[in-house]
């Protein structure tokens, strides 16, 4: 029979546990606000587009769940953030996080957006089109990387390389969106999702190609590192130090 003394010990432990959890995420928050709106979001280095594209980006990389996303893109919502850009990042998010983590993203966001799906057809494109499409954006991209795709891997995966363009001219070519803020999203999002490092330095590479600048890389490495951690921000330091050794230029570095 437990004495009703060792019984108060037992239940005084349990709401000192509860307590100090409450504490905790108490002081967690506040960390976290102080670093997002204090320590970030009072910088001006990156501001307007390039800075919801790398927050949507950073966050649809995550694999966070529904909810999650739905508080975090409900934040760039109230921050003013414009839908039609939201919706470009999203879908040119199939691209480089695949297509099942970027759909709940954008469900996600619509869901804190208070926006419905659309609806309607959308016209339908040859097989042919959406490659031409897709090589076609990707020679803005970067001019000599279809070239060092195909001499890498066409003898083993030609059908893939097809398949590959034939999406990216369905998910990045039809973007609204200017190249650098599509460039400076990828890198969020690549950064983000990490074990993508001769990918990341070469779209880093395409971002300053398109006009972004080393300070705004670094901004966005500087965003990774609140939402992804230090190892994904600093692994994506050196592949910006790479990238800007072998020059915007540079195509894939595929063998």
């Amino acid at each position: 029979m437990v004495s009703p003394m060792a019984s108060n010990r037992k239940h005084n432990r349990r709401e000192l546990t509860m307590q100090d959890m409450d504490a905790t995420e108490g002081r967690f928050a506040r960390d976290d606000r102080r670093v997002r709106d204090g320590d970030l979001l009072t910088r001006d280095i990156l501001a307007g587009p390039e800075l919801f594209a790398v927050r949507i980006a950073g966050l649809a990389a995550l694999s966070l769940d529904g909810t999650a996303l739905s508080r975090e893109f409900g934040r760039l919502v109230g921050d003013g953030v414009d839908p039609a850009l939201a919706e470009d990042v999203l879908v040119q998010m199939a691209a480089y996080i695949g297509y099942p983590r970027a759909a709940a993203a954008l469900a996600a966001f619509r869901s804190a957006a208070g926006q419905e799906a659309p609806c309607g057809n959308t016209a339908e494109s040859s097989d042919r089109d959406r490659y031409e499409r897709g090589t076609a954006a990707y020679a803005q991209v970067n001019a000599t990387a279809l070239a060092a795709i195909e001499g890498a891997f066409a003898d083993i995966a030609g059908d893939m390389i097809e398949l590959t363009f034939r999406s990216f001219g369905d998910v990045f070519a039809t973007s609204r969106q200017p190249l650098a803020v599509r460039q400076i999203a990828t890198v969020a999002a690549l950064a983000a999702l990490g074990g993508v490092e001769p990918q990341l330095r070469f779209h880093i590479g395409a971002a300053l190609h398109a006009g972004v600048s080393r300070e705004q890389l670094v901004e966005a490495i500087m965003w990774v590192q609140y939402l992804a951690g230090m190892p994904a921000a600093y692994n994506a330091l050196i592949e910006l130090k790479g990238a800007l050794a072998a020059g915007a230029d540079a195509p894939p570095a595929y063998r």
